[in-house]
C-alpha cells in the first residue's frame, strides 16, 4: 500500500510540507513556499511586523525566531529592519528626518526647549514639537496659531486624503491621478490602495496584493506555484553551494599552513603530471617525473 503524502492546506500540493510554522499555535500542515509567500506579503502589504499564522481563524503571531526559521535571507532581513523602525518609533526623543532622500533619523534630548533638529547626515532641519520641516520664520506657538487656521485644517484634511507613506522610507507620497502604480523617489514601487510591492506583483501576480484590494486576485495557477517552487529550490541549493565553497576553502586553507611546515626555504610548482623543484641555492629547476 502506497503511503500517501501530506497535502498542504494553502496550494493543496504534496510539496514540502512544514512541521510546525509556530510553536504558539502547532499547526504543521502548509507548505515552505506557501509560509514564505504569506510571510512576504504579510510585511509588503501592511508594512509592519506582525505576521499571523496562514491558517484560516488563526490569530497567532509569529515570533522572531519563527520568521528566521520560515523566510528567506532577503525576506528575514527585511522583517528585521522593520522590527528595528518599529522599535526606533516608540522612543520619545526620537525623530526621523524630514528630507525626501534621507531616510534618516537621530535622537533629539532638548526636547521642545530647543525644537530645532538639524539632521547629522543631511543637515536638514524639522521641528521636534511637530514633527514636521523647519517652519522658518515662525516660531512654535505662532506655528499652532496657524495650525488652528480654517484653511489650514482643510489643507490638512486634504493631505490625509491624497498622501500615504511608502511602505520603504515612509516619506508621504500624493496622488493626483492615474493609475494606482506608484512609484516612490527612493525607488519602491507599491500599490496605492494596499501599499503592495509591486516587484512581487508584477514577478508572481496579483495574488500579492492585499486580500481586501479591488486588484486581488486567488492565487490559483499550477505553473506559476511551480515557478515559485523552483525559485525557491535553487535558492535551496545557492545557500548549500555556498556553505560547500566555505567548507573547501577552509580545507585549503588547512592545507596551506600544513605545507608551511613542510620547508619555508624551498618553493614548487605542478604543472601537468611532472613536479619542478626549485631550491634556493639552484637557478636551474630539476625536473622529477612521475
Amino acid at each position: 500500500m502506497t503511503e500517501t503524502k501530506p497535502e498542504c492546506s494553502v496550494c493543496c500540493e504534496d510539496y514540502s510540507i512544514i512541521q510546525q510554522i509556530s510553536s504558539l499555535c502547532g499547526h504543521d500542515d502548509v507548505c515552505s513556499v506557501c509560509i514564505k509567500r504569506h510571510i512576504e506579503a504579510e510585511l509588503n502589504s501592511k508594512g509592519d511586523v506582525q505576521v499571523r499564522c496562514p491558517k484560516s481563524r488563526c490569530s497567532t503571531e509569529l515570533t522572531y525566531e519563527d520568521i528566521r526559521r520560515l523566510a528567506s535571507k532577503d525576506l528575514f532581513e527585511r522583517y528585521d529592519t522593520l522590527l528595528l523602525r518599529a522599535a526606533i518609533r516608540k522612543l520619545p526623543d526620537f525623530r526621523w528626518c524630514k528630507a525626501q532622500k534621507c531616510g534618516s533619523g537621530q535622537e533629539h534630548t532638548t526636547g521642545d526647549r530647543l525644537p530645532i533638529i538639524t539632521c547629522g547626515a543631511c543637515g536638514a532641519k524639522s521641528c521636534f514639537t511637530h514633527d514636521v520641516p523647519w517652519h522658518s520664520g515662525l516660531t512654535c506657538s505662532q506655528f499652532n496659531e496657524q495650525l488652528q487656521s480654517e484653511d489650514f485644517v482643510a489643507n490638512r484634511a486634504y493631505h490625509e486624503r491624497h498622501t500615504k507613506q511608502c511602505p520603504s522610507c515612509y516619506m508621504s507620497i500624493e496622488k493626483n491621478d492615474g493609475c494606482d502604480h506608484m512609484s516612490c523617489r527612493c525607488g519602491y514601487e507599491f500599490c496605492w490602495l494596499c501599499l503592495g510591492d509591486y516587484e512581487n506583483i508584477r514577478t508572481h501576480g496579483n495574488h500579492y496584493h492585499a486580500p481586501t484590494c479591488q486588484y486581488y486576485a486567488p492565487y490559483n495557477s499550477d505553473d506559476e506555484y511551480d515557478d515559485e517552487l523552483d525559485e525557491y529550490e535553487e535558492e535551496e541549493e545557492e545557500e548549500e553551494e555556498e556553505e560547500e565553497e566555505e567548507e573547501n576553502l577552509m580545507e585549503l586553507e588547512s592545507e596551506s599552513d600544513e605545507d608551511d611546515d613542510f620547508n619555508e626555504d624551498d618553493h614548487y610548482a605542478i604543472e601537468f603530471n611532472d613536479v619542478i623543484y626549485f631550491n634556493k641555492d639552484s637557478y636551474y629547476p630539476i625536473n622529477v617525473s612521475d
